[in-house]
């Protein structure tokens, strides 16, 4: 697997940080998912953890399972 670096450069991952980059990009792909549904949302903090990852949003009200079910 490639990834690019802050500084531009692509490279091949480490294998040590592959699933840790998976998570990391699946926090960021929530995220816009999030802004697209619902555009109201303001982003907080959405860090890759040790068991997947989580991403913090800031809502005008609580999410309720039908708005996560579009």
């Amino acid at each position: 697997m490639k990834i690019i670096y802050k500084d531009g450069v692509v490279a091949e991952c480490p294998e040590e940080q592959k699933l840790q980059v998976i998570r990391h990009t699946a926090a960021h792909i929530m995220a816009q998912a999030m802004k697209r549904l619902h555009p109201e949302v303001k982003l907080a903090i959405g860090p890759s953890i040790e068991n997947g990852f989580y991403y913090d949003f800031d809502t005008p009200r609580p999410f309720t399972p039908e708005d996560l079910t579009e």
